[in-house]
This record gives structure tokens, sequence and C-alpha cells, in this order.
């Protein structure tokens, strides 16, 4: 039984081999994806150290085997292949013409100069599906500058946004230019995919990190552009909605309040006790709640500070406006709603929880995960199962350096 059918069976992608050179974090994000819709992802790394992120973050299943790499590299299999070597370069092109789909996130022209571009590649695969993630695109004056999702987060004006009133840009917790990254790289394979029987011959889909990270602040983009607005720093609140943000209560916990619309808005005059409020001119509609923002926001501060959250969520939800409490994440992966949904998932063969694909289907099951690879745990199973070579020469290839291999360590978390 292959790889591909014996863990995929009955799901959209299965049959489709991805050779993934990506790493860190946006590449390996959308081909996590990929992997979880029945994909063979077979992920090569450099055979000294590999992916950079195995070492980010918390080591936990291993040296080699940080919390980080674990997150995003469920369901794949490890080669190590060096793409240096001429030899490594003609595996690695052999495996591209044995795969449908190409994923890399190195430096534009990095590839290219190893022979294993687009161009390249196309030439010995017909029809292939060939995803470039870049910091900020092929081509323009910062072409070959370096960028991670830090870099990515303030040049493209999400800190600059972000940060409490009066006060410093501040990163954005989540890594999310690199994870909108990767849910735009996937998209463009899927599309890549849904329009090959019209398109034959392939093609090449680039994603820029900056792009992407521009692109999750799509809501503010016409005042800006257009009226040249500037979006100032709010904290806790929202530039576009009032009211719209996190308030904190008698007991210092915070309650979030979304009166996104004028309906909402009239309910929570009703549930802080002003119905007065819904009449008065300041704050009948939203673009008048905006020009009387620090008004409205002074007096409810005071409000929601007489009661506790517990008590707010309670009168907030009988008078039906969106409400929550904030939740720290290990009590949002907690609640009865993340665990009635399955939000995280346990890994096979290990006591190790991830997310799982927020996608659910009427037409297939996903079937439970695998652990990420090991370094080079895959490198005969790759070399053999995919190209047929016999084992006397994958010994040769590891002994000049040309791949390396690791073996599956059976230890687990604790």
């Amino acid at each position: 039984m292959s790889w591909t059918s014996g863990r995929s069976a009955g799901l959209p992608l299965e049959g489709l081999r991805v050779l993934d050179f990506s790493h860190a974090a946006a590449g390996p994000f959308a081909t996590m994806f990929l992997a979880d819709l029945g994909a063979d992802i077979v992920k090569v790394e450099k055979p000294t150290r590999g992916d950079g992120s195995r070492y980010m973050g918390e080591p936990m299943l291993g040296p080699e085997e940080s919390d980080y790499y674990l997150a995003l590299n469920r369901n794949k299999r490890s080669v190590l292949i060096d793409l240096s070597t001429e030899d490594g370069r003609r595996l690695t092109t052999d495996l591209a013409r044995e795969s449908d789909i190409v994923v890399q996130n190195f430096r534009p022209g990095v590839l290219d100069r190893h022979h294993l571009g687009y161009d390249d590649l196309r030439q010995v695969r017909p029809g292939l599906i060939y995803c470039s993630i870049s910091a900020f695109g092929s081509s323009g004056p910062w072409r070959d500058r370096p960028a991670n999702d830090i870099i990515m987060q303030a040049v493209a004006g999400l800190m600059g946004i972000t940060g409490e009133v009066g006060g410093g840009p501040v990163r954005i917790g989540a890594p999310i230019s690199d994870f909108a990254t990767g849910l735009f790289a996937l998209v463009g394979i899927l599309a890549a995919l849904h329009c090959r029987d019209d398109h034959p011959e392939g093609q090449h889909v680039e994603v820029a990190m900056l792009d992407a990270s521009i692109a999750m602040m799509a809501n503010y983009i016409p005042s800006v552009a257009t009226m040249g607005r500037t979006i100032p720093r709010l904290g806790r609140g929202h530039a576009q909605i009032v009211p719209y943000q996190a308030f904190p209560c008698a007991d210092g916990q915070y309650v979030m309040v979304g009166a996104f619309t004028n309906g909402f808005w009239r309910r929570l005059c009703d549930a802080v006790d002003h119905p007065e409020w819904k009449d008065d001119p300041r704050f009948t509609a939203n673009a008048d709640r905006l020009a009387n923002r620090e008004v409205l926001m002074g007096m409810l501060d005071e409000i929601f500070l007489k009661r506790t959250r517990e008590e707010w969520i309670t009168a907030l939800t009988e008078a039906d406006v969106p409400n929550s409490p904030v939740l720290e994440l290990h009590d949002a992966i907690a609640s009865e709603q993340a665990v009635h949904n399955g939000t995280v998932q346990r890994l096979e063969g290990a006591e190790l929880d991830v997310i799982k694909l927020p996608v659910v289907s009427g037409q297939w099951n996903m079937p439970q995960a695998t652990l990420p690879p090991v370094m080079g745990e895959h490198t005969d199973d790759v070399l053999h199962g995919i190209l047929g070579l016999d084992e006397d020469r994958i010994d040769e290839l590891v002994a000049t350096g040309v791949v390396a291999r690791r073996d599956k360590k059976v230890e687990t978390a604790g």
C-alpha cells in the first residue's frame, strides 16, 4: 500500500504529490493543509540542519523537533538532499518529474540558480503547478531583501495600526503575515488545480508576503488609499465601528462587546440601562458614534466597571448583543465550543496536540494526522518508492553526502 493511498483514501487531493522546498512558516502552513486534504507532501530539507523551524521555539520530541516545527508539518515525508551538488539537483529534478505541485519560499532566483526554477522544472513535468512564496515579490526594488513575519508586520502597516492610544506600535501576537501568506498560497494552488483541465500546461503561482499582509487590512484600504486617511492606534477599540471593543469589569476581567450594527447598538442601550441613548443624536448611527467616540467610551467604561464579567455576559447574552470573555489561549482551546468542534487534534503516535484543518465536508472525513517527520526519516522511502533507486545506489548517495537519512524516533513527549 502506498503512502498516499494508505493515509488519505477518499480525501479530495488523494493521488497528488507535492515537492515541498518550503521552510519556516508560510510555505509549511500551506503544504500542511494540502497534506490534510490528501496530497503526498515530500519535504526536501538540507542534509545538515533541515528546516530552520525545527529549532524555533521549544524542543519537544527532540532537539530537532521544536513546538514550532511540529505545529506546521504533520502528514509529510522528509528527505534530505544537498541541492548544491549535481547529483542532488538531478535527484530533485527526477522527483519533480513525479510531482504535480512544487512549493518553495526561497529568495527570488535561488532555485533558478540550481536549475530548479519554474522554467526548468516545467520542461520535465508538463502541467506542473509551481508556487513561489517570497517576501516582496519576484521583481521590484525590494526583491532581494531578507524578511520574516515581524519585518512584514512592520513594513506592511499591521503594527502601525496596532497598539494603545498614544502608545507605540505593537506586534500582533500571532504570525499573521506568515499564515496569511500561506493561506493565499493555498488558494492559488487550489485555483490552479481547478483550472488545470483548461490549462494543461500548468502555471506559476506567486504570493508575496507584503501583498498578503496588506490584504489583511482590506477594510481600511478605501479610506486610506482613496481619501488619504490614516488609521490611529486604538488599543481595545476599532477605527471604523463603535462600540466594538473590550471593556474592563468590576472583577478586573474584560468583556468584549461587538455592537457592529445599529440594531445591536440599540439592544446594548437597553442592556446597560440607558434606553435614552437610542434617540440621542450623538449616538444614533455608527458615524455619529465614531464622531463622539471619547464621550461614549468614557460613559461605557464607567458602566462596565459596575458589574463582574460574568454578570455582563449574562446581561448582554439575554439582550442578544454579541459578546464574549477575553480569553487566554489555554482557555480558548478548552472552551466547550472549541472542544465540541474538535479545533485541536491529537497526533497519532505521540502525546502532542495541534490545530486541525478548520474545514468540514459532508463528502470526506479527515483521518487521524501523523506526526511531523524526523529530519530525513523518509529519504530511503522516497528515493526507492518514487524514483525506484535500489539500496546500493541510496547507500552510495549517502556516502558521498548527496543525501542523508535519519532513523525514525520512537520516543514521544514526556
